[in-house]
């Protein structure tokens, strides 16, 4: 047996309690009838999981007469209890899942439940493990657990209703129709829609099996609306819609309230064009059932698209009706946010914060608002709480960008240096945008032995080695250009990115262009559409004396990416085809795009000085 106990008090309770409740070294656990009360004899009290979507089985009781039977009548057979051991090493752990859950350690509880379920096989236990795998939305664990426990009490429904929606949430829609027919078979509310939900992202095969199997069962389970819904909805994403809103609107004449039911149909309206009515819809059921949050929610939603102060009004409602509800309130900040009411957007996130709930997105966002007034020290200090996750890195791009805006670059890398530490898996990332930060500085020596530095650590990593050629290229160090992009083509013959530099470096920095030729031949051969090495190779042809095919793929370069190298190629190429006015038009073009583009200015001030001229 192995347990991990985080908190010595937690442990030391549970074996008190153990050493009490346990005699002879066995506990019976008692079941009557069929459903399970092991959990409720062995425990020291109930824990109720909100949230959960627990439907147990009821079962009738039958209650002894304490008045003898009368004359000539046989007494009624004793009641006769199941019993089987419960190891002790089980109680315990299952006392130890408790006392867990009522310290709030969900993973110890959920780690013990999910072993006891599948060591004592009890039903009880494997009942409690499912809900609170998915009251913590530990789906494996929740899916495993519910086929288990459907292994051990098959005509549960409340089992079979969830694997069914495990099964559905796992993206295995046909896999779920079975036990979901079981409930409707049973005369149990099913929930066919999740089913077909479940079938957006599948094949059409997929799709096409779960309709013809929507059809064999209305013909046996004709008008149910469970099934009708699925059915809608699935027709829905196959683009069927106006066969689909007919039968949801068949659905609505049977079951009026049905919510699920009605944002398909608007949702239907939306997608037919017929948004007015969409809008109309929603809003008259959400009028008359105003305390509808999922009819709202969809109402706000739909809102967002043609008037976002509406839409936050709704938002403002929902989150009155459910204050501790970060979901929506943090819609409600960023719809605030994107009406420019900072104010209130501020005050929504702080409160998520408060709430400790969507703290990453919280300070993304107040990191954003300080931004916008002008705040740069709150801002960075809002970004830099956020740790590695979807917004890790969009805040770090702002804190370096901020911080070299406000001519800090020292700061920005010193903080990157810091991340290295406190985030060693990350520090390859962390070495590459700290050398963009130096490229972007034009501090080409310091960003060359900054990869240095950080191929020591990491030898041969090509991100590294490349970025350390494009220092060397800005400092014309070709030797070591060289040894860095050969490096990675040893390792990886076709690499189309090292080949291109390795081959625009030797066209443009050196006399070999027999050798840079072939080279940016075989990456063209690989990206024959990518404008880069269209660009290259129209300058190595140039570089050959080939003036009519280096214009021929400068052109198409320049047509494909306006870049300002490019331009600058290209003008260089038309001047010396004969073409200068052409070529002063691409250079004007391209300066005035980008005013500071070096390449373009050069190429101007070497042939055309005079259009520098204000």
């Amino acid at each position: 047996m192995c347990i991990c106990i985080r908190a010595e008090s937690i442990a030391n309770h549970a074996r008190l309690a153990a050493s009490t409740l346990l005699k002879d070294s066995c506990l019976m656990t008692k079941r009557v009838g069929t459903f399970p009360t092991a959990v409720g004899l062995l425990l020291l009290g109930s824990f109720a999981l909100s949230g959960c979507n627990v439907h147990p089985t009821q079962h009738a009781h039958q209650t002894p007469s304490s008045a003898a039977p009368a004359e000539g009548e046989q007494p009624p057979p004793p009641i006769v209890e199941k019993t089987r051991p419960f190891p002790p090493e089980s109680f315990y752990d299952l006392l130890v899942a408790e006392f867990a859950l009522r310290r709030s350690d969900y993973e110890l509880a959920l780690s013990n439940y999910v072993q006891q379920a599948h060591s004592t096989l009890d039903a009880g236990v494997i009942a409690r493990a499912t809900r609170l795998a998915q009251f913590l939305k530990a789906d494996r664990a929740a899916l495993e657990s519910a086929q288990l426990w459907v292994s051990q009490e098959p005509d549960d429904m409340e089992a079979q209703f969830t694997l069914a929606s495990q099964l559905a949430k796992a993206q295995r829609p046909l896999e779920a129709m079975p036990p979901m027919v079981k409930v409707l078979e049973a005369g149990t509310k099913a929930n066919f829609a999740m089913i077909a939900a479940a079938a957006l992202q599948q094949s059409d095969a997929v799709q096409t099996d779960l309709l013809n199997q929507f059809n064999a069962l209305l013909v046996t389970y004709k008008d149910n609306v469970e099934l009708m819904t699925g059915k809608a909805l699935l027709l829905q994403q196959r683009g069927e819609r106006t066969e689909a809103l007919a039968l949801i609107r068949k659905v609505l004449d049977q079951a009026p309230d049905e919510t699920h039911a009605i944002i398909i149909e608007a949702k239907l309206l939306e997608d037919l064009g017929r948004q007015d009515e969409a809008f109309a819809r929603l809003r008259q059921m959400v009028e008359i059932n105003p305390g509808n949050r999922r009819l709202r929610l969809q109402y706000a939603r739909l809102l967002i698209q043609t008037d976002i102060e509406k839409a936050r009004e709704q938002f403002a409602i929902l989150v009155a009706q459910s204050p501790g509800d970060g979901d929506m309130l943090l819609s409600l900040a960023l719809v605030s946010k994107e009406t420019g009411a900072l104010d209130d957007a501020e005050q929504y996130f702080q409160t998520l914060l408060t709430m400790n709930q969507h703290v990453q997105e919280a300070h993304f966002y107040l990191g954003q608002i300080y931004e916008q007034r002008g705040n740069r020290a709150s801002a960075i200090q809002h970004y830099e709480q956020i740790p590695p996750g979807p917004d890790f890195f969009p805040a770090l791009g702002r804190i370096i960008e901020l911080q070299v805006s406000s001519d800090n670059a020292a700061a920005a890398r010193k903080h990157l240096r810091g991340l290295r530490d406190q985030y060693p898996q990350h520090a390859v990332r962390f070495y590459l945008i700290e050398a963009e930060l130096l490229m972007q500085t034009k501090a080409y020596q310091a960003g060359s032995d900054l990869m240095t530095e950080a191929l020591k650590q990491f030898p041969l990593q090509p991100n590294l080695l490349y970025t350390r050629s494009m220092f060397s290229e800005r400092r014309h160090d070709i030797p070591l250009l060289e040894k860095d992009l050969r490096a990675i083509l040893k390792k990886d013959p076709g690499n189309v990115t090292a080949l291109n530099a390795l081959g625009y470096a030797l066209a443009n920095l050196t006399s070999r262009h027999t050798e840079a030729y072939p080279l940016i031949r075989k990456a063209l051969d690989e990206k024959p559409d990518d404008p880069a090495i269209m660009d290259s190779m129209g300058w190595v042809e140039y570089k050959r004396g080939n003036l009519s095919e280096a214009r021929e793929w400068l052109e198409k370069a320049y047509a494909a990416f306006p870049d300002p190298e490019v331009a600058a190629h290209l003008g260089e190429v038309l001047w010396h085809d004969g073409n200068e006015k052409r070529a002063r038009e691409v250079w004007l073009k391209a300066l005035q795009e980008s005013p500071d583009s070096e390449q373009v200015r050069t190429a101007l001030k070497h042939f055309a000085p005079d259009a520098l001229t204000p």
